[in-house]
């Protein structure tokens, strides 16, 4: 089966007003769980694995001097490069091969990128993440709703969302260790009251 090529349309299922303010609670999380990395380990190189036309990796340049996106769809990529031309967006062919040696960056974060992979490429992404971040930070922001699964687990279709619990992927991620979790909030209204949980891991004594 061939792997689904994302459009930007499938990115978010928010628009208009219920977008806005959906990207602002995101965008103050992702800050939140930022400057508790930041009293972790100072960061100054950040990246985003999956960042699709960062719209979150935007953030990372608040605390960040040099910061990367990484990204599988050409055309996010093109995107992100147009209306963020300061950030590094870089094209990669799987996320579990991403094109920068061990211990290049102080802060790595996925947003809702794992919870639409198979647990062997979702693992092979986080054991790749663990390796650029090695000796730092890495937020995971993932659906974590065990009972929610919905498309096919090989990962490569479209429409696949899974649920894995905070456990999962506190034991896939060691020995970096769980620092800091909460709920995701999004926009009220939306049809499920369980959206995900932010996930801040730190490789530091």
């Amino acid at each position: 089966m061939a792997r689904h090529v994302w459009s930007l349309a499938e990115v978010a299922d928010a628009v208009g007003p219920a977008a806005n303010v959906r990207n602002y609670l995101e965008q103050r999380d992702v800050r939140r769980c930022l400057a508790t990395a930041a009293t972790i380990k100072p960061i100054r190189r950040a990246c985003d694995v999956g960042c699709g036309y960062g719209r979150l990796t935007m953030v990372l340049s608040e605390f960040a001097e040099s910061v990367s996106g990484f990204e599988r769809e050409e055309a996010f990529v093109r995107e992100a490069s147009r209306l963020l031309p300061r950030i590094a967006f870089e094209r990669v062919a799987s996320l579990d091969r991403l094109p920068r040696p061990t211990a290049s960056f102080d802060f790595a974060m996925t947003f809702t990128v794992l919870q639409h992979l198979g647990d062997q490429e979702a693992r092979g992404a986080i054991a790749e993440i663990k390796r650029i971040a090695a000796g730092a930070c890495v937020l995971l922001t993932e659906e974590t709703d065990p009972d929610l699964e919905d498309g096919e687990r090989g990962g490569l279709g479209a429409g696949l969302t899974v649920g894995r619990p905070v456990a999962t992927y506190v034991e896939w991620m060691k020995p970096f260790g769980l620092r800091l979790e909460f709920r995701r909030e999004i926009e009220p209204g939306y049809p499920r009251p369980d959206v995900g949980t932010y996930m801040l891991f730190a490789d530091a004594p």
